[in-house]
């Protein structure tokens, strides 16, 4: 989709989405993480940013953590080079406040300190789709998503009949070499597409090589993806997803001078889905069965630090959708989740593990209150082993009152259970502790106007009753979080061949005693350019800025320019040379921890 689906809106002209865009928003663009069911960008209340397959491609095998800090409403921090950890922070708040989701299954991790997703291992080789969804959607997507929720999707099948090969390779600084191949097959019964991906890289220090750190911390990865679904009848489909990722990587004992020592770490992330969909008496269903597992270990020097870490999770889930009339759809289901965590004995604790099961009921309505209002409303009812009873709820509205403006709302609750660790885990557990609760809201105007479009979107959340680890453990500190701002976005296409583009965020994060959540910048700011030039030529570049952010002594105010230049050798095959950090700018966005020098990879894909 070009350009992003976004319910934010308005900086003037030479402003847009993160990342470049070049065409005039499709009426048809489907979000799929916005509700239950699928539905029309234009016809959902909340805010939603989209990357497609072709705005992954412009940044060649980037980390994908590093795009999406491009976005509206985004930050990401990280402690070092690929694959070390990366936290994401939607509108201010925390990773643990939001969920991601590969090709429908529930990826955090279940013994990490807070339940949450590391994307540090991710690059986009593979990647076909992301959708960010904005403030509290615990009515959808239950505990956890305060902040919002990631959904990425994999290499898919072609959207016609056929097969499709895809190939890329993609070499170049710190002795960085990445591949990907993958196959997609659609017939007339269903699909299949499989793919397979490599990523090794000698890296650069964790800490700081200004710091007087030199040992280069490294990464590999093995990443395979499968979606597959088939009509055994014509009204009875079975499908199934897969994400396996095996991955090692170094990392520093610390960030600053003195934290060279090396330490290295193995993970391995199993995803997995099943389900079926049939026709009853009007309903459209499916039962699906997910599975998910993170298995990973640290080995420090000395080893007796070393500790295995095992988190799983099982769910059974039931969805049914009626169409009540033409323009009314009610969504009702029904899941049963467990989650699991296991963490082994070290020289300073004894294993530990635990459980919960979480069962909840649920239903989405969306309709239409005439042709340029649309309204939707979504409750849902979940019961904690642990914790009884929650009831969350969302409303929003899409209202068109002029041919290319959308006015959307949104109001939603949500809740965040206590993770296992929080509760049992070896360091400050609190069995005592209480769900977190939240509310959010935002308002949003966009404006598509001849070559271009402007949007922007007024945001506020508060969290009650946070846990924060506070001297010896975990407690419950009373009052009110809140985190606030404003999202900026648009763009304007100076000629056919042009389009500069450009995004700006105001957050202001602060705890109960009014004193600022760390890393979290007040001002954040993209802009840059797609255009194409002579025969086949074409480049995309971007300027990010980053200012006034707290790690808890202020960071240094930092400006990053990355760019890629493409060759289009025939209609599926092109050559690209990407560079990161043009003006080989000194920065850091975590306190002590190193960012990559200026680098230079060149990349070559084919689809055929």
């Amino acid at each position: 989709m070009r350009p992003f689906s976004t319910a934010a809106a308005v900086l003037a002209v030479c402003t847009a989405p993160a990342l470049a865009q070049n065409t005039p928003f499709q009426l048809d663009e489907i979000i799929f993480s916005a509700g239950l069911t699928a539905v029309e960008a234009l016809r959902t209340g909340v805010t939603v940013e989209v990357l497609d397959e072709e705005d992954l491609e412009t940044q060649g095998e980037r980390p994908l953590a590093e795009i999406l800090d491009q976005l509206p409403g985004v930050s990401i921090t990280r402690n070092g080079p690929l694959g070390t950890q990366a936290t994401i922070r939607v509108r201010g708040l925390n990773g643990y406040y939001t969920p991601v989701l590969i090709n429908g299954i529930d990826m955090t991790d279940t013994s990490s300190t807070q339940t949450q997703f590391d994307l540090g291992s991710l690059t986009a080789a593979g990647v076909s789709r992301v959708e960010v969804l904005y403030g509290s959607q615990s009515a959808i997507y239950g505990s956890e998503a305060i902040a919002g929720v990631i959904n990425i999707t994999t290499l898919a099948a072609p959207d016609e009949n056929g097969t499709e090969v895809t190939v890329a390779a993609e070499g170049g600084s710190y002795q960085t070499f990445s591949g990907l191949i993958g196959i997609g097959t659609r017939f007339d019964r269903g699909s299949i597409a499989l793919s397979y991906g490599y990523v090794g890289t000698e890296g650069f220090s964790a800490a700081d090589e200004n710091q007087g750190n030199t040992e280069a911390d490294g990464f590999e990865s093995n990443t395979v993806t499968l979606q597959a679904d088939y009509d055994l009848t014509d009204g009875l489909s079975i499908g199934a997803s897969v994400f396996y990722q095996a991955a090692s990587n170094e990392y520093d004992a610390g960030g600053g001078p003195g934290n060279d020592a090396g330490r290295y770490a193995e993970d391995e992330r199993i995803g997995t889905r099943v389900f079926a969909t049939f026709e009853t008496f009007g309903i459209d269903n499916e039962i699906a069965l997910s599975y998910s597992k993170t298995d990973r270990a640290a080995f420090n020097i000395p080893s007796f630090f070393n500790s295995p870490f095992l988190g799983e999770r099982f769910e059974l889930s039931y969805q049914g959708t009626i169409d009540l009339r033409d323009d009314a759809t009610l969504t009702v289901g029904a899941d049963r989740t467990r989650e699991e965590f296991f963490i082994g004995p070290s020289a300073f604790s004894l294993p530990s593990s635990g459980e919960i099961d979480l069962t909840a009921i649920y239903a989405d309505l969306n309709m239409s209150a005439g042709d340029a209002l649309d309204l939707g409303a979504a409750i849902r009812y979940d019961e904690h082993s642990r914790f009884g009873s929650a009831l969350t709820g969302r409303l929003a509205l899409a209202w068109r009152p002029a041919v290319g403006t959308t006015l959307r709302a949104s109001a939603a609750t949500g809740f965040r259970a206590p993770s296992l660790n929080e509760l049992f885990g070896p360091f400050g557990a609190n069995p005592n502790l209480e769900p977190e609760e939240s509310f959010s809201v935002d308002l949003g105007i966009s404006h598509e106007f001849g070559r271009g479009s402007v949007d922007a979107t007024l945001f506020y959340s508060e969290i009650n009753n946070l846990i924060q680890y506070v001297g010896a453990g975990y407690t419950q500190v009373p009052g009110t979080s809140v985190t606030r701002g404003i999202e900026l976005s648009g763009d304007y296409a100076l000629s056919d061949a042009m389009t500069v583009f450009a995004n700006y965020t105001y957050t202001d994060s602060r705890a109960s005693n009014d004193t600022r959540l760390r890393r979290v910048p007040y001002h954040d700011t993209t802009i840059g350019l797609h255009a194409s030039f002579a025969d086949n030529w074409s480049t995309d570049l971007a300027l990010q800025i980053v200012a006034n952010r707290v790690d808890p002594a202020p960071v240094e105010n930092y400006a990053v320019a990355n760019g890629t230049v493409s060759y289009e050798i025939n209609d599926g095959t092109e050559v690209y040379l990407r560079i990161d950090n043009i003006l080989d700018e000194e920065y850091q966005t975590i306190t002590g921890y190193g960012t990559s020098d200026r680098a230079a990879y060149l990349g070559v894909r084919a689809r055929f």
